[in-house]
């Protein structure tokens, strides 16, 4: 096994969040899950991993000019999960040499900084947290082993947060890669009291969701049913679809189902699940094989 530092990761296209993940399970093909992500600190020059004593910061970085080392310090009131989350996301400012901190030689981060998915073009800074919460995902959950994890499953939040434990990350960041590696077209909306508090989705596949942060939960959804246990996954159910996404006139409506996963203190996970549209083609050949299939009698 090739050993990992920080000088294996010098190479072309290794400055990038997936540039940098990619040359990492290159060094390290047999990574394992959870992936202990404090022994890849120490490996890769951070000396030491620090409880963090700034009020409204979830973590940080204190390293020298060079980057010789570095010191991340991180929230330990927050659960373990987030904190590896934290660690990741922290790892990424040391090692991308682009990310420069507000003053110098220290990062300060917070739970903001930790949602952050998008980012305008011309803001620094945003872009930078950004980039270090798509390292932290990456390394976590690396594409492989979450495929395999995935395999063939049918939408399902009892899976998800199976997977979640699995691999040790919260289940937030889980129903983010969820969505985006899961085969069907899936979608994952976090609750808080009927309140929609985040959504996870893939956007390049998913259509728009109505219903935006913020808003209350569809009055028809499942989720309002009060007979749903804690910690238990409904089963899938057929919902109306217009109550999430648009539906065109004069079109048929897809297929759209909903499962619930209620959580403790008001908190719950609703799963969409909607059915991809099949061409004409994938149908005669399923009307094929029917036919094939079928018994033949005589009278």
């Amino acid at each position: 096994m090739t050993p990992l530092s920080r000088m294996e990761l010098q190479e072309k296209g290794a400055g990038s969040p997936d540039g940098l993940v990619t040359r990492i399970l290159k060094l390290e093909p047999n990574l394992p899950i959870p992936v202990p992500i404090e022994e890849l600190c120490k490996r890769l020059d951070i000396s030491v991993i620090r409880p963090l004593d700034t009020d409204g910061f979830e973590g940080g970085l204190i390293t020298d000019t060079e980057r010789s080392e570095g010191i991340i310090l991180v929230n330990t009131g927050s659960h373990y999960f987030r904190r590896r989350f934290t660690i990741g996301h922290e790892l990424a400012h040391f090692l991308i040499p682009t990310h420069m901190p507000d003053k110098p030689g220290r990062f300060l981060c917070s739970r903001e900084d930790m949602n952050r998915l998008t980012a305008k073009e011309t803001d620094r800074r945003a872009r930078i947290e950004v980039e270090a919460n798509r390292f932290s995902s990456l390394m976590l959950m690396p594409p492989p082993a979450l495929r395999k994890a995935l395999g063939n499953s049918a939408p399902d939040l009892e899976m998800l947060v199976k997977m979640a434990g699995d691999f040790q990350v919260s289940k937030q960041a889980m129903s983010r890669a969820y969505t985006d590696y899961h085969e069907q077209l899936v979608a994952v909306i976090g609750i808080k009291d009927s309140r929609i508090i985040w959504i996870a989705k893939n956007r390049m596949r998913f259509p728009f969701i109505q219903p935006r942060i913020g808003d209350l939960l569809p009055a028809a959804s499942l989720a309002h049913r009060t007979t749903h246990l804690p910690n238990v996954a409904s089963a899938l159910v057929s919902c109306l679809p217009d109550h999430w996404i648009e539906v065109k006139r004069g079109t048929a409506a897809p297929a759209l189902y909903e499962q619930v996963y209620r959580q403790r203190d008001g908190y719950a996970l609703l799963l969409l699940h909607l059915e991809q549209e099949r061409d004409d083609e994938e149908e005669q050949e399923d009307i094929d094989l029917e036919r094939r299939w079928q018994p033949h009698f005589r009278r």
